[in-house]
């Protein structure tokens, strides 16, 4: 039974990407007991009732809220970082405008970062005020790609650098503002795929209100186990797929 639940952990969690490296150490904390606390929550289920079907339901519903939170937060630390970056190009364009050395507009660039810009963005862009060819060997976070490509193509073709980093400051603010605006129209939506959600829980709790007993039928095994898993399953595969396509509206 063990092996079957950690067995059916590893299939729905997903490798780890790339763009975890960048995380600092607490976060990854953070992201690495989720995933054990819910094949455990699983596991005891099971010693405690000795029932398949209430752990695999416990399981499943375990990594959906796993998945909501990590996807969460890592879409949070997108738009911090993304943010950092338009202040930066921001005080950046006008520190080379004002007639500033690369090097010491750079410096006074950094220095306006906000406090909440992700320590992997801020890392960056202070080792990119040392020395700027430190962008060339790294890169940094992906709102960076943009500036290191024009950054090599102003050095290699003697273009003005105000212009491009104006360039990429727009794109990015315009995405910026794109987002907001999708994801204030989706409120709606997404409250609606909450309630949509829970409505089972409030079936089962109007059930037990009314004298029935719902819990008792589904964690009885049998067929009760069998709706069980079934309706864990849909409802959490109904979630993940109406977040999908809401995230897909707001990236």
């Amino acid at each position: 039974m063990t092996a079957l639940l950690l067995a059916a952990a590893c299939v729905v969690t997903a490798a780890p990407s790339p763009r975890t490296r960048l995380l600092p150490p607490a976060a990854m904390q953070w992201t690495r007991w989720l995933i054990p606390f819910s094949v455990g929550a699983g596991l005891t289920v099971f010693l405690l009732l000795g029932r398949l079907s209430v752990a695999v339901a416990t399981l499943t519903a375990g990594l959906t809220l796993v998945w909501t939170v990590r996807d969460t937060r890592q879409r949070a630390r997108t738009r911090r970082r993304e943010a950092a970056t338009v202040t930066f190009l921001g005080h950046l364009i006008g520190e080379l405008q004002a007639g500033s050395p690369t090097g010491q507009a750079l410096t006074r660039a950094v220095a306006e970062i906000p406090d909440s810009a992700p320590p992997e963005l801020s890392r960056t862009l202070r080792l990119l005020a040392a020395d700027p060819r430190a962008i060339r060997d790294d890169p940094g976070p992906p709102e960076l790609a943009t500036l290191r490509s024009l950054w090599e193509l102003a050095d290699r073709r003697g273009l003005p650098l105000v212009p491009l980093m104006q360039q990429a400051r727009a794109g990015i603010d315009a995405r910026v503002r794109h987002r907001g605006a999708t994801t204030a129209t989706l409120q709606g939506p997404q409250a609606t795929a909450v309630i949509l959600t829970l409505l089972p829980v409030a079936g089962v709790g109007m059930g037990t209100a009314m004298g029935a007993d719902p819990l008792g039928f589904l964690f009885g095994g049998g067929l009760g186990g069998i709706l069980l898993v079934a309706g864990v399953g849909l409802a959490s595969a109904g979630f993940a797929w109406s977040r999908h396509i809401i995230t897909k509206a707001a990236p």
